[in-house]
């Protein structure tokens, strides 16, 4: 109790010297002032704009025109060095918007042909637009100098981006010898808002994105470093009165045709064993009004998703995270946002159908979704690891999510999530709130409770509660955050990712921030610091650290971080042990930590640097050693990982990307295991619509089973392969034809042996009756 107890004090403190006007001397005791943009006006015109990059001044000559002439980003709002004129209109169906960039030196611009949201790091601009004007969501749409396409969707109040959403809209971009110009053509069936007779007001912010020696955010308005909402700070936009989504339904028919192979690869004169299937699906995405999209899926397939990046999981107590990518999983998936991750669709691995109800209604946001899943997956979480656990039956998954937003500082949402089959139940239910309390300063928090009933576990039917309160300080020259988190022992979140429960968890972050002055080789440094500690609901330790970082940027876009972190952590339970390394025995399992683990105490010195010292070259390395836990062998050990990335374009068609992972850990003793994960990624994008890709991922982890309980094989390397050639004409309009594989290696194969082989292709055709 004394432990936790000096933990809030420590917390209390923090929140204390926050507000003190001595704690941060530093920053200027005047009061800042930033010049606020007049709202603009969005000019309606029945203008016949053809979208082909060549901006002809009879088209744009109704349109308003807005110079971005400030960087305020790294930059603290100085003069641009570049001109850049955007211009806007609309018609009633589609908002229209040109940007031509102009450019000192146009063989620097930095641009490549690519898929959509792949090449944001590349010159580019676009818009920043919420259309509701109420602060919390916000589309981006960004275009570079081929025409290549990136848009997403920001929460402002969880901080998420989502990168996988795709819209339906046109653009064209065009190098000139002055620079780049670029037309956009934005439908309104593409976006949600307010569909109403009146004028409407949103908020849009011109965006163009100039990366040189540092990547400068050019845009027509200032931004106010002491107010950490950006979007709060855009100005509104009027107009927009004859604006309607029209008959907003796209039928997506599609089909899927695949030939699968397997074979058993310790079977020698096994024969491959040929499995073809052709299947039909179809998707529909209807806008029932402007306020509420519906997303319907039957027989969906995935096989055209981009095999994951590769993750080393040797000696990893808790389950990875994998990052969403199916289209009827990502579109709107912000809606259910929350303070804790609940809703977290990877759980769901082979639906045949879905629905997806989203929306916004006034001060009103809302979403639900229910799917049917072949299979039921879903992790068991705890203090010391997690598990995965399936059963062999079907189950339904759905979620619902309601906010109300008082006002623009003050939000209260509710959320529940389930999953069900026929022996199996888990239900969660809660409440999450944030208070901006003025521009820099923010509470955030989240009440759930969860019930499970698990025929699968000895306990059959159990419940628990989460509760997470965080408070954030964001300024000019500080952050701060100050978290108390606690998960109830028996609490599941079976469509989340939360793979620990039983702890209850303090932390505290701070950062102070650093400027340069005039024309300096940086732009911005940064210094942390971060405090954590960890118990489990008796209050017994689990963990305690201490880290410190140093964060500077450079040229040549570069950047270079060095952390020290100091842990004291506890191993696996001596039942837990037991069971990872085969042990005949059973042991009674018992859920103390005091006098059932070991405590070890863990120090890494990380660094990481990137840098793009040409326009077709780009690279990064991370270094990490010192002391870690042997998790299977309940020791400290010698740890040492390093990982490089090199990303090469040669042409405006081609870019080649190449990673490689190395882990090792060993004792005095010898070595424990080495650890190599590669990754190649070649891509030749023929023009925006279409492209060919290659995606080779190859793991080895090679265990010494002299110094390894665990090692049952000393060699396990796995190696797979992706071909894929894509045409999009948009989204929903798609043709795909591929060949993955699949082989692997241990100490009974003298070499790697295929075992799976697929070819697939798809086509679908997005019907907009």
């Amino acid at each position: 109790m004394l432990l936790l107890r000096s933990s809030y004090k420590a917390i209390v403190a923090s929140i204390f010297l926050l507000f003190s006007q001595n704690s941060f001397a530093e920053q200027n005791t005047q009061e800042k002032t930033i010049n606020k943009i007049d709202h603009l006006s969005i000019p309606y015109a029945k203008t016949k704009v053809t979208i082909d990059g060549n901006i002809n001044e009879e088209e744009w000559s109704q349109a308003l025109s807005i110079e971005l002439n400030i960087v305020n980003y790294p930059w603290n709002n100085k003069p641009s060095p570049v001109k850049t004129t955007a211009k806007i209109f609309e018609d009633g169906e589609t908002i229209y918007i040109s940007f031509i960039a102009q450019d000192p030196n146009p063989e620097e611009i930095i641009a490549y042909l690519g898929d959509r949201d792949t090449r944001l790091e590349d010159d580019v601009v676009g818009i920043k637009l919420d259309t509701y004007n109420n602060r919390r969501l916000s589309y981006e749409l960004f275009v570079n100098p081929y025409g290549s396409q990136i848009d997403r969707i920001k929460n402002e109040l969880t901080g998420d981006v989502n990168s996988a959403w795709d819209g339906m809209w046109q653009s064209f971009g065009k190098r000139t010898a002055s620079g780049y110009q670029v037309e956009m053509a934005v439908p309104y069936h593409a976006l949600n808002f307010a569909d109403t007779d009146e004028e409407k007001t949103w908020a849009i912010e011109f965006i163009r994105l100039y990366p040189r020696d540092s990547r400068l955010r050019i845009s027509h308005i200032p931004l106010d470093r002491d107010n950490d909402c950006w979007l709060c700070q855009i100005p509104e936009a009027k107009g927009f009165k004859d604006a309607k989504t029209g008959n907003n339904l796209t039928i997506t028919p599609a089909i899927v045709a695949n030939k699968n192979d397997t074979r058993d690869i310790y079977d020698p004169q096994d024969e491959w064993q040929s499995d073809n299937d052709t299947e039909a699906g179809v998707d529909l995405r209807w806008g029932i009004n402007a306020n509420t999209l519906l997303n319907v899926t039957v027989n969906p397939d995935f096989s055209t998703v981009e095999s994951d990046a590769g993750q080393l999981s040797v000696n990893k107590t808790y389950s990875l995270f994998y990052r969403e990518a199916r289209p009827f999983f990502v579109e709107n998936s912000d809606y259910f946002s929350s303070n804790f991750n609940l809703v977290y669709t990877r759980n769901i691995a082979d639906p045949d159908y879905g629905a997806k109800l989203t929306g916004t209604n006034d001060n009103h946001t809302y979403g639900a979704f229910i799917s049917h899943d072949t299979e039921t997956n879903f992790i068991v979480p705890g203090n010391t690891g997690s598990r995965l656990k399936s059963l062999d039956e079907e189950s339904h998954s759905g979620a619902f999510k309601y906010r109300y937003d008082f006002s623009e500082d003050f939000s209260l949402g509710a959320i529940s999530t389930l999953r069900k089959s026929d022996s199996y139940q888990n239900t969660v239910a809660g409440i999450n709130t944030k208070y901006k309390m003025d521009d820099s300063n923010a509470i955030l928090a989240q009440v759930v409770h969860s019930n499970s009933d698990d025929s699968i576990d000895e306990s059959t039917d159990f419940a628990d509660q989460a509760v997470k309160l965080s408070y954030e300080h964001n300024s000019e020259y500080w952050s701060v955050s100050a978290e108390h988190q606690k998960i109830g022992k028996d609490f599941r979140a079976d469509l989340g990712f939360m793979p620990q429960a039983d702890y209850q968890d303090e932390r505290l972050l701070v950062d102070r921030f650093f400027y340069s002055e005039g024309d300096s080789f940086w732009q911005e440094a940064k210094l942390s610091g971060q405090w954590q500690i960890k118990h489990n609901e008796n209050g017994e330790l689990l963990e305690k650290s201490l880290a410190s970082s140093f964060t500077i940027d450079g040229p040549k876009l570069s950047q270079f971080d060095i952390m020290f972190t100091y842990a004291d952590k506890i191993g696996l339970r001596k039942s837990e042990l037991n069971q990872l390394n085969g042990g005949i025995a059973a042991i009674e399992f018992d859920d103390s930590i005091d006098g059932n683990t070991d405590r070890f105490t863990e120090k890494l010195l990380t660094m990481f640097a990137y840098i793009k010292p040409t326009r077709y070259l780009y690279g990064e390395v991370y270094f990490s050693f010192g002391k870690k836990i042997d998790y299977q062998n309940n020791r400290l050990a010698d740890y040492q990982e390093i990982y490089a990335n090199t990303r090469l374009n040669p042409t405006s068609h081609l870019e080649i990307d190449f990673s490689y992972t190395y882990e090792t850990l060993d004792t005095s003793q010898g070595n424990v295991y080495d650890a190599n994960l590669v990754e190649l990624r070649v891509s030749y994008q023929f023009d925006v619509n279409s492209y060919l890709k290659l995606n080779v991922v190859y793991y080895d982890v090679d265990k010494n089973p002299d110094n390894n309980i665990s090692a049952y094989s000393k060699t396990n390397s796995d190696l797979s392969t992706q071909l894929i050639y894509s045409y999009k004409l948009n989204p929903q309009t798609v043709f795909f034809l591929g060949y993955s594989d699949n082989s692997y290696q241990d100490d009974d194969l003298t070499t790697l042996r295929r075992g799976e082989r697929t070819l697939f292709t798809k086509v679908s055709y997005a019907w907009m009756p």
